[in-house]
């Protein structure tokens, strides 16, 4: 985070005393000066530093930044292990032949794809083996929470693949109800095939129901068909909302006849199956078949009552917009759609950010090349303004691929996992499994689900050496953070403990899905005393998060946690870890090795100073990481929250409070 200058002169102090201050505080009103402009961030800091005489790690330089030089772990958790050559980690939320809970003892028989609400905990639905027959689940969390089997009164069969869920444990999905075609929540019977279509005349009969989803709070929205004679066959459909998910509440959103800048929404089929809602509902996105008297410029791309897209018109890349596929949307309007232009067919797929094409087949990103004939499979935006995309390329092969970024598609995607690729399911670094095909279909399901905790959900066939199995898999997002600094010992009592994290990449990452595990490792063991969990706040590119047991003892901690004293313990050895969803980043063993997993190489020799308060395990330089602790650390001063230090005698630090002077 961005410190005061009081930090920096109290940094100051403990390299050199107030001579070395009053050169810093000089330097400080020079840079503010010629930076007053700009917003906040640590160059500034590392500017006024260097003015006096004090040499900071360059952002840019490759030494700090280059992600060659980041930990193994960081680099499998964000790339494809096919690049790599080794596993990536991956936690198996459930697989075929497994029996969780709530599903009566019975063995999972099938799987569809996953979707996130609000919190980031997932829902799909699936099948399990009740009696030889098959029992349709909806899936929440961390166990099913509902089986076809379970509604009294009517028979409940089958289930589409695309359903929804809420932050409460609501849930949308769609089976058949006594053999009518049917949307269900967990309030019962939504709506049937049939009966009156809500919205429409007396007599206007209802004819299907598809394609449910459901918004954090609980909304659902599907797909129906409706029929004005009464009759079975479909004469256009409708967008249906339920705003508390029961039939009181069901209101028409849009309508085949609807009218959108001059054209009628087409008959029978003009409201397309792909269409997003944003979390709060405030922005819809869809494909829309409109009335135009010709099949070659029906298709449009709907976004908040206008059209950003249609078929023949310019794509803005030389070419023109010719189809439309999948889509997404975020709370802020930002948007994702892919499709096909009428350009070459080895350069016609794109994927489209607000409008504009941002990727497209033939590209190169994160090092793969988008080889002809390479298609979209599967987008998704979430609230973080981060997305994912999925790929099919030439060969067969598949990609999946997360941008830090969604507005900057090209330059932020990082290849995650592809077909081929070897996956760790339970976190021992080795490999378990080949992934063998990506679930995805823009027709049944997205087939993955970009969760707003940064968490990568994807529906994927594993084989485990005995076949292919489907199994919902989570995997974290790219993760470039790395442990900095480490102060856990002082004279008397350990009060002035705290744990830097660093962020070497070259984008802001969110603290949220991650966590700080303190181990000990006596006799050369790992038993986890204490899990820290960090907040939901974004650290930028560059930047340090501080984390102590007393902030008024720790200059520019970020995060106080409790214990005040003895937060850390000393050694002999221990360990403190970094984990993504509970898969290891980063791990810094001291005062020897701890057991596995949670040593770099070795951390023999890394020892923290007690006679000196002052004095830390401190990475030289910030972010370089060699999975190598004793190689990569080094005993130095201390310096929470600011670029680490090279001496290692005179670590005198000075309250700002006996400062007698102060910067405007």
């Amino acid at each position: 985070m961005m410190r005061s200058p009081f930090t920096l002169l109290t940094f100051a102090i403990a390299l050199g005393g107030l001579a070395l201050a009053a050169s810093v505080a000089s330097a400080l009103e020079d840079v503010a000066s010629e930076t007053s402009a700009k917003a906040p961030g640590p160059i500034p800091q590392a500017a006024a530093l260097e003015a006096a005489g004090i040499e900071a790690p360059d952002p840019d330089d490759d030494a700090a930044s280059a992600p060659s030089q980041r930990g193994s772990r960081a680099r499998l958790s964000r790339q494809a292990s096919a690049v790599l050559g080794g596993p990536t980690p991956v936690t198996v939320i459930v697989q075929e032949g497994d029996t969780p809970t709530g599903g009566g003892g019975n063995a999972v028989t099938s799987l569809n794809a996953p979707f996130s609400n609000g919190d980031g905990e997932v829902g799909f639905t699936g099948n399990v083996d009740n009696g030889g027959s098959n029992d349709a689940f909806v899936w929440f969390d961390t166990s099913i929470a509902w089986l076809n089997s379970s509604a009294v009164g009517v028979t409940l069969s089958g289930a589409e693949g695309t359903m929804g869920v809420g932050n409460n444990g609501e849930f949308i999905y769609s089976p058949s109800v006594d053999g009518s075609d049917s949307v269900w929540t967990h309030n019962g019977l939504l709506l049937s095939e049939d009966t009156q279509a809500p919205g429409f005349p007396a007599g206007t009969n209802s004819t299907f129901h598809s394609r449910p989803t459901m918004l954090p709070g609980g909304q659902s929205y599907w797909i129906s068909g409706f029929n004005e004679t009464g009759g079975t066959g479909t004469e256009g459909r409708i967008l249906y909302t339920s705003s508390d998910s029961t039939p009181g509440t069901i209101a028409v959103v849009l309508r085949s006849d609807d009218m959108i800048g001059g054209l009628a929404i087409d008959r029978p089929s003009g409201l397309d199956f792909d269409y997003h809602l944003s979390d709060d509902a405030s922005h819809h996105i869809q494909v829309l078949l409109m009335d135009t008297g010709s099949t070659t410029d029906d298709g449009h791309v709907y976004v908040d009552g206008a059209f950003v897209a249609r078929e023949t018109d310019p794509s803005g890349d030389g070419d023109n917009w010719d189809n439309f596929d999948t889509l997404s949307i975020n709370n802020a309007g930002n948007y994702l759609f892919s499709g096909d232009t009428d350009g070459a067919t080895s350069s016609d797929e794109f994927i489209a950010y607000n409008g504009a094409i941002a990727l497209r087949e033939g590209d190169t990103v994160g090092g793969v090349t988008l080889t002809s004939a390479a298609s979209v499979r599967a987008v998704s935006l979430n609230n973080l303004q981060q997305a994912l995309h999925l790929w099919g390329v030439s060969g067969g092969t598949e990609i999946l691929f997360f941008a830090s970024d969604a507005s900057d598609l090209s330059g932020t995607s990082t290849p995650l996992l592809s077909t081929g690729d070897m996956v760790d399911v339970d976190g021992n670094g080795t490999a378990d499994a080949t992934v063998t095909d990506f679930n995805a279909s823009s027709g049944i399901g997205p087939g993955l689900s970009l969760a707003e905790d940064g968490r990568i959900l994807v529906e994927v066939d594993l084989d485990f050496g005995a076949g292919d199995v489907e199994a919902i898999i989570s995997l974290g997002p790219p993760a470039d953070l790395v442990i900095n600094e480490v102060d856990y010992d002082q004279s008397g009592t350990d009060e002035e403990e705290f744990i830097e994290i660093y962020n070497p990449s070259s984008s802001p990452i969110n603290l949220d899905p991650y966590s700080l595990e303190l181990v000990n490792g006596t006799g050369g063991g790992a038993a986890v005393y204490a899990t820290i969990d960090l907040p939901d706040v974004s650290l930028a590119a560059g930047d340090y998060y501080v984390v102590c047991g007393d902030a008024a003892m720790v200059p520019g901690c970020d995060l106080d946690t409790t214990p005040d004293t003895n937060l850390i313990q000393n050694g002999g050895p221990d360990a403190v870890a970094l984990t993504l969803m509970g898969s290891i980043v980063d791990t810094l063993s001291y005062e020897g090795d701890t057991g596995a997993p949670y040593t770099e190489g070795s951390g023999t020799g890394l020892t923290d100073a007690p006679g000196n308060d002052f004095f830390s395990i401190s990475r030289i330089a910030d972010g370089v990481d060699t999975d190598q602790n004793n190689v990569d650390f080094a005993g130095r001063c201390n310096s929470p929250g600011l670029p680490n230090m090279t001496t290692t005698s005179g670590c005198v630090l000075v309250p700002v409070e006996l400062l007698s002077f102060s910067i405007d």
